[in-house]
């Protein structure tokens, strides 16, 4: 390898030791996806210390040399292959933040490395992915494209994955995943046409870098338990609200969970995250991809749309948006409470209405008003619990 080759090896070294140091002190974030990235930092940073080490051997003469550069080779291939896996499953959580899911899927990673490092080990013996020469040279094998696209494939996996992902099509973030499996992607076949030049750490370092910022981002606009956005992204939109030129309806919907101290007193906290988890997922499944959904406090979620009436898919009037999206979010409510294996109740008081841009009203008294609705619908359900008792 000429020393020009090895300049991505050292700048990639480099920028990933710095976002390793910083991220690893970022304990304020999402402590699942930040092992996944984490493991995906470790695992590209040994593979390219080996590949280094390997290059500064390739052709050094002596025995000991002949069987270094066989571990070594062998660990790099290793980790080359596991670090492209392990990009596929930080895009799957990216892309659906369902941490049960991608448990699942880190087994099935964990197996096909196995596999691999096992062939690799035989690859010692027979040389059929690569072998040393008597003249210490790397020299690929009959079946070196195998080793190819065992690693390549995980990045067609981790795009079919993306396109597969109900979740990931309603993500505000779609492009920004998308454009980082296709800097993993290219830079891993333009390393396959032209092999020795190392580009694909050029490509990963952009990615990897792309990653975390979109992790930066995603620290300070999603929220952590949900997914979905959170009070600084609610804040976002209510600007471009207040910033916008022309006049435009928008009903904006309040949820708020009743009893969320209930459940985390019976269920701990992790019982109450579900609920604040799942009353997300039921949000987002019942509204569309333009609506914005966030989090905004302890129990507290907002679905704000552009107000405008629509064709019913339940009857032949035309509805506002709005009507549509509550009788799917009830009716989905009703049969999340009537799960056989549901681990508790969800009861949800709600409230909306039409906030109008380049008018004379407040979006402070707004909201004011829109917390008043909640507060009423709570205590009529109340009322109505009482009555029903009594």
């Amino acid at each position: 390898m000429t020393s020009s080759s090895l300049y991505p090896v050292f700048g990639t070294g480099l920028v990933l030791i710095l976002v390793f140091l910083n991220y690893v002190r970022k304990t304020d974030t999402d402590k699942f996806q930040r092992k996944i990235y984490l493991s995906v930092l470790i695992a590209v940073f040994i593979s390219i210390v080996a590949n280094f080490a390997a290059s500064v051997l390739d052709g050094r003469p002596g025995g000991a040399v002949h069987i270094l550069l066989l571990i070594i080779n062998n660990i790099y291939f290793i980790f080359q292959n596991l670090s492209y896996y392990l990009v596929v499953v930080f895009i799957d959580y990216l892309a659906n933040k369902n941490s049960a899911r991608v448990r699942k899927f880190v087994y099935i990673v964990l197996g096909i490395m196995a596999v691999n490092a096992v062939v690799m080990v035989l690859n010692i013996s027979y040389g059929f992915y690569f072998s040393i020469s008597a003249d210490n040279r790397f020299t690929n094998g009959t079946m070196s494209l195998v080793r190819f696209y065992l690693g390549y494939t995980a990045i067609v996996m981790a795009i079919v994955d993306l396109f597969l992902s109900a979740r990931f099509l309603k993500s505000m973030h779609v492009y920004i995943i998308i454009l980082f499996a296709v800097l993993v992607g290219a830079g891993a076949a333009l390393d396959l046409i032209f092999p020795g030049g190392n580009i694909i750490w050029a490509f990963l370092t952009a990615g990897m870098l792309h990653g975390y910022f979109y992790i930066l981002k995603s620290d300070t606009t999603q929220d952590n338990i949900t997914g979905i956005g959170n009070r600084s992204s609610f804040n976002e939109f209510i600007n471009q609200l207040i910033r916008m030129k022309e006049k435009q309806s928008y009903v904006i919907a309040q949820f708020d969970i009743n009893g969320l101290k209930k459940i985390n007193d019976k269920h701990g906290i992790e019982g109450g995250d579900k609920a604040l988890s799942d009353l997300a997922m039921i949000l987002q499944k019942c509204s569309r991809q333009s609506d914005f959904v966030a989090r905004i406090g302890d129990d507290e979620f907002i679905v704000a749309m552009k107000e405008k009436y629509i064709k019913s898919e339940y009857d032949d009037k035309s509805r506002l948006n709005i009507d549509i999206m509550l009788y799917r979010f009830l009716k989905t409510l009703e049969d999340y409470n009537n799960r056989a294996d549901k681990t508790f109740d969800l009861s949800i008081s709600y409230g909306y209405d039409t906030y109008v841009t380049k008018t004379d009203q407040l979006i402070e008294e707004f909201l004011q008003g829109l917390s008043r609705k909640v507060f009423q619908h709570k205590q009529d359900q109340r009322s109505s619990e009482a009555a029903t008792h009594a």
